[in-house]
């Protein structure tokens, strides 16, 4: 009794099988892009002129398109180049007044002296640590 209800409860593999879709024959067409197009190109004797039409639509809708942004830009450029020069020079100004401050505090007389003077303690010090201590060598 154990056995039949095991029985029942597996699923035929051929069943599986086509619920899995596993089988080769199963598996859907695959899609040929060249065979499509070329049948389009057969069934339609008029593709060639269709064709045709719509590559010089398209390539007059892209000549329109650009005749009107150039034409736009024409007008819009005067504008965006004040904007961008009026924008250069606010951060010029911005810069300019923090180092006008730092400018004229280096225009003292007491500060070039200073940094030559830290100048040369810095280059004594190198000179100073470079030297290397004298070494004797005896067989």
């Amino acid at each position: 009794m154990r056995s039949e209800r095991r029985d029942e409860s597996l699923f035929d593999e051929a069943q599986l099988r086509r619920a899995l879709r596993l089988d080769a024959a199963e598996l859907p067409p695959r899609i040929d892009v060249a065979a499509i197009a070329a049948r389009a190109r057969a069934d339609r004797p008029g593709f060639a002129a269709a064709s045709l039409v719509s590559t010089l639509f398209a390539g007059v809708a892209a000549a329109a398109l650009v005749g009107l942004i150039a034409v736009a830009f024409s007008a819009v450029a005067p504008s965006v180049a004040s904007d961008v020069f009026a924008a250069a020079i606010e951060t010029l100004t911005r810069v300019a007044i923090p180092a006008s401050a730092l400018l004229s505090l280096a225009e003292q007389p007491t500060v070039p002296v200073a940094a030559i003077a830290a100048l040369a303690v810095a280059i004594a010090y190198e000179y100073a640590q470079r030297r290397e201590p004298v070494r004797e060598v005896t067989s």
